[in-house]
């Protein structure tokens, strides 16, 4: 009788993927039984996105369309071009919870506070050869308005692609 309502479970059950992307972290072994909507396994997606965190001090010259060139440390030695797709409006610190209670400041026992750091979505414009999610990048912004930051910048980046072959 188990057997069948085994049989019955299975035949109803479906497997799907929001997105086509490679399987990783796999934990099926024989026995194991799978819960709705609890993980099994992780799915990478074969789109690619860069994301930076940037201190907000530094986006205040920062719009959609500013320029960007990315380092991966898995790829010493190669600039690739980007630009801003977006800026985070906000973060989470700093928001109070509608729960009635009094608000509890963030503490810090530093004396000068780290700096808040808003999240920047890049646009790649060129393709990516394939990098492990999760793979880390030096981003920089170049400025529109100022050659010669732009060109500091530019150099910048450059021996940090150089040095990346270093470490």
């Amino acid at each position: 009788m188990e057997y069948k309502r085994q049989r019955l479970a299975l035949s109803r059950t479906r497997v799907r993927a929001e997105l086509a992307g490679r399987i990783g972290n796999l934990q099926l072994k024989e026995g194991i039984y799978a819960r709705a909507g609890g993980p099994l396994l992780a799915l990478v997606s074969e789109q690619a996105w860069v994301t930076a965190d940037l201190r907000e001090k530094s986006l205040r010259h920062v719009a959609t369309g500013t320029p960007v060139g990315i380092v991966f440390d898995a790829l010493p030695g190669e600039v690739f071009r980007g630009h801003v797709e977006s800026i985070d409006s906000g973060v989470r610190e700093g928001q109070q919870a509608a729960d009635g209670q009094l608000a509890q400041p963030v503490s810090s026992d530093r004396w000068v506070r780290d700096a808040q750091r808003l999240r920047i979505q890049i646009g790649l414009e060129e393709p990516l050869p394939a990098l492990a999610t999760g793979a880390k990048a030096t981003v920089q912004l170049f400025p529109a308005n100022n050659w010669l930051f732009r060109a500091m910048g530019r150099i910048q980046l450059w021996l940090a692609s150089q040095l990346r072959y270093l470490y």
